[in-house]
């Protein structure tokens, strides 16, 4: 139900992914796993590629299972904030955190807070401040 009041903005530029052969990949809407039947490296030269900009931080690791490329987005009209490619056996996953963008929505009342904290000061308080203000007067004047 929380998807569905959540929307990815318009004109948001998608994540690429790499096509088979010249084909697309089969993609449905709002789909964050994809299985490419590619070979890690090059899917690492497609990214680096498409995605050369100081904006996309891009590092790879070593896993128990393989190499993984991790990227990161800085740009303001993207999509996707994050993507993890892992090299698997049958190809390379990639998993795409997307961009989520609430719609605005208008918060107003005049409700009192559930709690209220009131500090008062010793009177010993007052009266070191008194003295401090006195001679920062005096300080001044002179």
């Amino acid at each position: 139900m929380l998807a569905l009041m959540l929307w990815v903005a318009v004109g948001a530029a998608p994540f690429p992914l790499p096509s088979v052969d010249g084909k697309p990949l089969a993609v449905s809407e709002g789909q964050t796993r994809f299985v490419v039947p590619l070979r890690f490296d090059k899917m690492r030269e497609f990214y680096r590629s498409q995605l050369g900009d100081p904006q996309v931080v891009t590092t790879v690791s070593r896993e128990q299972n393989g190499r993984v490329l991790t990227l990161v987005s800085r740009r303001s009209n993207e999509g996707w904030k994050r993507a993890v490619i892992r090299e698997t056996a049958m190809g390379t996953e990639v998993l795409v955190t997307p961009v989520i963008r609430l719609g605005a929505q208008e918060v107003s009342g005049n409700g009192k807070p559930a709690v209220e904290l009131i500090l008062g000061r010793s009177r010993d308080v007052d009266q070191a401040v008194e003295k401090i203000d006195d001679a920062h007067l005096e300080a001044i004047r002179k």
